[in-house]
């Protein structure tokens, strides 16, 4: 019997092993899709921005400061039964007006009489009715021109209250109907005495053309 040379069978069986290799990398290549080696790269999400210590925080708006409600200086009282008229030497018969030194707490007021009344520019005035059964206004009729008085010349009289601190010089100006003593609607708006001196005519809507008629001026000064 002959007998193989040594390592005859060893190197097919070496052959053998190193083709299943190759197999088995040739497989796990293909399953990789043609890639020896992959990895998939991990995602991390961005931390949110934080802000820095010295980022200023924002502050809500400042809320409107509301204007303070004007308050007078100068009040006039309204009454056509109530305050006495009176005849001034340079504008004849004034009935129905005079000065008050404070806003009136009762009616008939004592010591109270219908007269010129001086008031200083640029200060707040206000009007009250102080009669206890009728209606009045004090409105504008122009510029004084003793001793004539103008008919009635007044565009707003009772229908329209002129707007707060309007000056009593306007051509238009009036306070409106002011109510019968003390109702809230017998207290004017707070106007003004205006920048310019002068004496003004005012009269009422209601009774500026009966007789007596209800009139007065305002003398106005400035320094």
């Amino acid at each position: 019997m002959k007998q193989r040379p040594f390592g005859a069978t060893v190197i097919p069986t070496l052959k053998a092993m190193a083709l299943v290799a190759l197999a088995v990398f040739t497989f796990a290549v293909v399953a990789t899709g043609g890639c020896s080696s992959s990895t998939t790269p991990n995602v991390v999400n961005s931390p949110t921005p934080i802000a820095s210590a010295g980022s200023p925080t924002p502050k809500p708006s400042p809320t409107p400061t509301p204007s303070p409600t004007p308050t007078a200086v100068d009040f006039v009282v309204l009454g056509y039964s109530g305050v006495p008229p009176t005849t001034d030497p340079t504008y004849g018969e004034i009935d129905g007006y005079g000065p008050a030194a404070a806003a009136p707490t009762s009616s008939p007021l004592p010591g109270v009489a219908s007269q010129v009344i001086t008031v200083h520019c640029n200060k707040n005035i206000q009007f009250f009715n102080v009669d206890r059964l009728l209606a009045h206004t004090a409105s504008s009729l122009g510029a004084a021109t003793p001793p004539v008085w103008p008919s009635w010349n007044n565009v707003n009289g009772a229908a329209i209250a002129s707007p707060l601190l309007t000056a009593i010089s306007d051509p238009s100006f009036s306070t409106g109907s002011l109510g019968v003593f003390p109702s809230t609607l017998s207290t004017s708006a707070v106007y003004s005495t205006g920048p310019t001196a002068g004496v003004l005519y005012v009269g009422d809507y209601y009774f500026y053309p009966d007789n007596p008629p209800m009139r007065t001026a305002i003398n106005i000064l400035c320094p």
